[in-house]
């Protein structure tokens, strides 16, 4: 029988690398491209890119769900997420497939379009999503290392993930990711109340808090 192994993301190691990686690319991009200047515009552009970093999980995680009812979606800003979640078991390479999907599509795949196309807004927002996926590269590195039986699935957390394997998985390390327990009852696990989409009240605060600056920025 397999047990859940739970690996939240270490939030810190994860803000402090997600911004040296942001300010590295931005420092790399003014310095190719010294007459940048910021288009407000770019706030939006922003929060939607960020939020179609999830859709794109969403869309790997459909390939391989048996169920897309059962894959979830929200927005915890005061986390500093949106998240996209998998409440069905997928395989090892149904986990790497889906985690890699929207770095490949909005970052290695938009980055030198945005170069060809002369769109700084479209280098900007790759290299954000760059940072952003800082998270997913983290358990990429640690399911690589894992045995082929291990199984991935969402139950009711937005900033790690629950690994299913008849192998003991805490003793696997990697940046970024932290072991928080395991156990055997995995239905007590799953959250049946999380709607398809979910966003909380600070989202919404602060995605207001947002909108108002960019008007006020628009009018000036």
């Amino acid at each position: 029988m397999k047990k859940y192994y739970k690996f939240n993301l270490d939030m810190v190691w994860a803000n402090v690398i997600a911004t040296i990686v942001l300010v590295v690319s931005a420092v790399a991009f003014l310095f190719f491209d010294r007459t940048y200047q910021m288009d407000i515009n770019i706030i939006i552009y922003m929060v939607l890119y960020l939020a179609l970093h999830e859709v794109f999980h969403g869309i790997a995680f459909s390939i391989y769900a048996k169920d897309v009812k059962n894959i979830k979606y929200g927005a915890a800003l005061e986390k500093g997420v949106f998240y996209a979640m998998c409440q069905e078991r997928i395989n090892k390479k149904a986990i790497i497939v889906s985690l890699l999907f929207p770095f490949i599509f909005l970052t290695v795949i938009a980055l030198p379009i945005g170069v060809l196309i002369h769109s700084e807004n479209l280098i900007i927002l790759a290299l954000i999503n760059f940072s952003g996926a800082t998270g997913d590269l983290f358990m990429v590195n640690l399911i690589r290392k894992m045995p082929k039986d291990i199984e991935y699935i969402d139950y009711d957390n937005s900033v790690g993930c629950y690994l299913l394997s008849k192998e003991d998985l805490s003793k696997y390390k990697a940046i970024g990711l932290k072991y928080v327990e395991s156990g055997k009852d995995e239905d007590k696990l799953i959250n049946k109340d999380i709607k398809r989409i979910t966003i909380s009240k600070w989202s919404v605060i602060i995605l207001a808090i947002l909108v108002v600056d960019y008007i006020i920025l628009k009018l000036l």
